[in-house]
């Protein structure tokens, strides 16, 4: 799900507290009611003992390892400081407004229907990826934190930027979690609203063509990089993610006319997160383990 490249820097530290998540048993019943959701057994059922952090928002999981990151911003960062996030930012995605409710539980239900969200080594994820889509039917989503950089106090504003280019465009020093997480919610919209297909005929995917044929974007160079098996797909989702970035910072003045068009469709659909909070304070999760 992820594309192949990253940029990657330093940011100053920060600790994750864990406060407002896994709160006790009055609060998760206070949020199980808010999302109509009972868990999902069978999918539990998958999820081997060493992932010794299990997370679920209606049957949405998100679920990790302690494994250490192994390029953040502090060698001592762990792996539970990495799920903790993640677990914030799923909230700010599906609660915008804050309120403590889900915004939109079609889309809820669409993540819990068709998709799980995993965290740690590519070496430990790749079986239970394997086993949660055999057994559920749920793609499993992941942020490798052996691969990809964890940069929890990344704020997503201040960066340079002088357009889009490319599909690889990143800004520096970015949390790569901001982007799986993302891609995640998207992926969940392609699953439940036709607005959201990705193919080459879909609207998406007509306005990345016209920036390709216009000579504003290119996604040939990455796919040269991973031997043609960047799919079509796969591209228009992370112009969506990078268009949503920059609009995040502020910047969208410097988008095409197309990639303003991309960012007219979130504007339009309703709920769709235009922003992010890392820090999101409110507790829409379950603890499961």
């Amino acid at each position: 799900m992820h594309t192949s490249l990253l940029l990657v820097g330093m940011l100053a530290n920060q600790s994750i507290s864990d406060s407002v998540i896994g709160q006790e048993s009055v609060e998760q019943s206070e949020s199980e009611a808010s999302t109509g959701q009972s868990g999902n057994q069978k999918l539990e059922s998958c999820i081997p003992a060493r992932f010794k952090y299990v997370y679920r928002i209606g049957d949405f999981y998100i679920l990790g390892t302690d494994e250490r990151p192994r390029e953040s911003d502090r060698e001592t960062r762990q792996g539970k400081e990495v799920v903790l996030q993640a677990v914030r930012l799923f909230g700010s995605f599906l609660d915008a407004n804050e309120d403590g409710k889900v915004d939109d539980p079609k889309l809820l239900q669409s993540l819990g229907n068709n998709f799980a969200f995993a965290i740690g080594s590519d070496r430990r994820l790749r079986p239970v990826e394997e086993l949660i889509e055999r057994k559920t039917g749920c793609y499993v989503i992941s942020m490798k934190t052996d691969i990809w950089p964890f940069f929890p106090n990344w704020s997503g504003k201040r960066f340079p930027f002088n357009g889009i280019k490319d599909s690889m465009w990143r800004p520096e020093s970015m949390n790569a979690l901001w982007e799986e997480c993302f891609h995640t919610i998207t992926e969940g919209y392609r699953c439940c609203d036709e607005n959201w297909s990705f193919g080459k005929k879909s609207r998406l995917g007509l306005l990345m063509a016209e920036d390709i044929a216009e000579g504003n974007y290119d996604i040939e160079k990455q796919n040269q990089l991973e031997d043609g098996d960047y799919d079509w797909a796969t591209a228009v989702n992370e112009y969506v993610h990078q268009v949503w970035l920059v609009n995040q910072a502020g910047k969208s003045a410097a988008l095409t006319k197309s990639q303003k068009q991309v960012l007219k469709l979130m504007q339009s659909t309703p709920g769709f997160p235009m922003k992010v909070n890392p820090n999101y304070p409110l507790d829409i999760s379950i603890r499961v383990r």
